[in-house]
């Protein structure tokens, strides 16, 4: 499931992100900001399509774009 999808208050974990609708730039940000497979997070909010996340001890808040393209598991 895709970032947007993934309940709250739930460990997950990414599994992938998909590239197809990112630039370089893009995925550059993404991994500097902790994004990487197999990294633990958490969804703590979603309002509207945005989320926000703990990531490596830090929270984040990710577009309605970007989110769709980080793929989650349980």
């Amino acid at each position: 499931m895709n970032l947007l999808l993934a309940p709250k208050n739930v460990d997950l974990k990414v599994q992938k992100i998909r590239d197809n609708k990112l630039d370089k730039k893009q995925i550059t940000h993404l991994q500097n900001l902790g994004f990487v497979e197999g990294a633990n997070l958490r969804v703590i909010s979603d309002v509207q399509g945005s989320v926000i996340v703990t990531i490596k001890g830090v929270r984040v808040g990710l577009g309605k774009d970007l989110a769709e393209c980080i793929r989650v598991i349980v």
